[in-house]
């Protein structure tokens, strides 16, 4: 691991990601992008004949100035002495994801989300779809406040046809005390024990997984399923894969793994799947 992106806008939940990703680069020394965009007040004005006045340039530099300040005070905090921390300081209108879709020397995004219901802003839950959907490399969401992240139980969702990557659970990088292999049996796509616990052994075989418990969990929905699995389990952490979707087949079907970082309460670790 070589870089990790941070977004952030500030608030406590970025903030926390940031310590997170700070955890990781300690142990790779890696280096650390902070993403932020430049918000700039527009002019109240008619969009056509209106000139931006001297108080809106004032307030816009202004606004930047102090943007730049808590970049700088970020940056030299203590508490990340000996960790190499770059700005990517931005103004272009793109949303997030399709931004951070340029990057592909990225090898982590840690981010944070209150999902659907959440922020306005630069964090909310669609941006939070969108970098999933775009980037090149795992999404970890960071869905509390927290400046330490070691899951300990560790919750791997699948369906046998996204494809899957085994490797992602390497980019953590301390012990972990249980690993679950959860299928949600959903009433939109129900399947039979049999034929379920078949698809699994095959699984297993492919992937040679070991030393994990495999659970069949029972729900309406899979995106219902795999949340309320996680808490049923206790689990400090989702992994899950994630099929790349736009345009009108994302808006007919959506994506399982979008809605789970929208409502789950729990860590989530996307990644696009490599077919």
């Amino acid at each position: 691991m070589k870089k990790i992106l941070v977004p952030t806008d500030f608030s406590e939940l970025s903030l926390a990601a940031l310590d997170v990703a700070a955890m990781f680069a300690r142990a790779t020394s890696a280096e650390i992008v902070l993403y932020h965009k430049d918000f700039i007040i527009l002019p109240n004005i008619d969009f056509i004949e209106a000139p931006i006045t001297t108080y809106d340039v004032e307030t816009n530099e202004a606004i930047h100035n102090q943007t730049q300040k808590q970049l700088e005070d970020i940056i030299q905090s203590p508490k990340y002495e000996g960790i190499s921390i770059v700005v990517y300081n931005t103004d272009d209108y793109e949303e997030l994801g399709e931004a951070i879709s340029e990057r592909t020397d990225i090898d982590l995004i840690v981010m944070g989300s209150e999902g659907a219901t959440g922020w306005k802003e630069f964090l909310d839950g669609s941006n939070s779809e969108s970098v999933v959907r775009h980037a090149h490399c795992p999404v970890l969401v960071i869905k509390e406040p927290t400046s330490i992240f070691y899951p300990r139980k560790v919750m791997f969702a699948v369906d046998f046809e996204t494809p899957f990557d085994d490797k992602l659970i390497k980019t953590l990088s301390h012990e972990i005390e249980q690993v679950y292999v959860v299928y949600v049996n959903s009433s939109d796509g129900f399947e039979d024990t049999r034929t379920i616990n078949e698809k699994m052994a095959a699984f297993e075989k492919e992937h040679n997984l070991t030393d994990h418990e495999f659970v069949i969990y029972n729900d309406y929905s899979a995106s219902n399923g795999v949340i309320h699995a996680a808490e049923d389990l206790q689990a400090d952490l989702i992994v899950m894969s994630t099929k790349a979707r736009s345009g009108l087949s994302h808006f007919l079907f959506g994506s399982v793994t979008e809605t789970v970082i929208n409502h789950s309460s729990i860590p989530v670790l996307a990644t696009l799947a490599k077919h």
